[in-house]
Parts: C-alpha cells; structure tokens; sequence
C-alpha cells in the first residue's frame, strides 16, 4: 500500500508499505514519528489513532513527553509532543531508524536520498530533505541487534530491486 501525504503537508516521499509474512519479533527498527503543534493537538492524534485501533505501548521510555503507540499489528509509533524543529514537518515528523553507527549509516543515506545532514549528535544524527520542508529522517543510536527483516522498509523507486544498508536494513 502506497500512501501518498497531501501536497500541503510537505513530505517529499511517498511511504511504501508491504505486508510482512514473519511474524514480529521485538522493537521495529524503523518507526515512524508524528507530529503536533500544540498540546492539545497531540492528545487529540492520540485519541484519533486509538479509535482507529492503536493501543498504548511501552518500550522503555519511562516518563516522556511524547505517546508511544502501537497499530493494530504492533508496529510503534509516537506522537511527539510540539517541537520547533518539526514545525515545518506536517504531520509526519520523521522517519526514525536504530542504528548502532548513527553518524555512518546517515552518510549511506543522506547519499542514496540527496539529503544533508542537518543535525549531529552523539545518540541522533537527522537528515533533512533539501526543501527544509517535510519530515527529517533520523538515525538514532540503540544497541538492539537487528535480527530477521524489517517490517518497515524505505523504497526508493529509482533503485531496482532488494537491497541493504550497512547495517542490514532492506530497502528497494
């Protein structure tokens, strides 16, 4: 299933999602994060995606500012609190990827995407797409060990056929 934002909203990418046949094991090393503008806002996505069927979830954040949530398939999401940096983001604040190198597996993609890095940290490193518009694409650092495939995958049209990142993300 293709899902396509509203030109509006400002994301330069479509998000591409398949159907996995592995059964989910653990944290998604890929996950998605949206965005609020204010505090009221937040509450109210949450509430919207639990009368669509999400359900709470806790993956060890201890007491945070954002709402971490699963789909109805178990896939985590969070619903950020309001932030600065993602006022120009629309509704999908970033695209969040683990990483065990967060500062190497952004060079692989800020090359793949066109994108630069627009911030670095020792724990995050983030992408930005050249507009400033839209959602960032984010490498955050976790010792997770990445074991069996992803169930959230980035696809890039222009490339044929499966491949990997340097840490074994698939991505096509």
């Amino acid at each position: 299933m293709v899902v396509r934002p509203s030109a509006g909203d400002g994301c330069e990418f479509d998000l591409v999602f398949v159907p996995e046949e592995e059964p989910k094991r653990g944290k998604n090393r890929l996950h998605l994060d949206l965005a609020s503008r204010t505090d009221r806002h937040q509450r109210q996505v949450v509430e919207q995606a639990l009368t669509l069927g999400a359900r709470p979830l806790d993956v060890g954040q201890g007491d945070v500012p954002w709402v971490v949530l699963a789909d109805p398939e178990g896939n985590e999401f969070c619903v950020l609190e309001p932030r600065p940096e993602y006022s120009r983001a629309g509704a999908l604040a970033a695209l969040v990827v683990d990483a065990n190198e967060p500062a190497e597996l952004a060079e692989f993609w800020s090359a793949r995407l066109g994108w630069p890095v627009a911030a670095s940290h020792p724990v995050v490193v983030t992408l930005r797409g050249p507009s400033g518009h839209g959602p960032a694409v984010e490498f955050l650092r976790s010792a997770d060990v990445k074991s069996g495939r992803n169930r959230l995958r980035v696809h890039l049209g222009e490339h044929p056929g499966p491949a990997v990142d340097p840490e074994g993300n698939e991505f096509a």
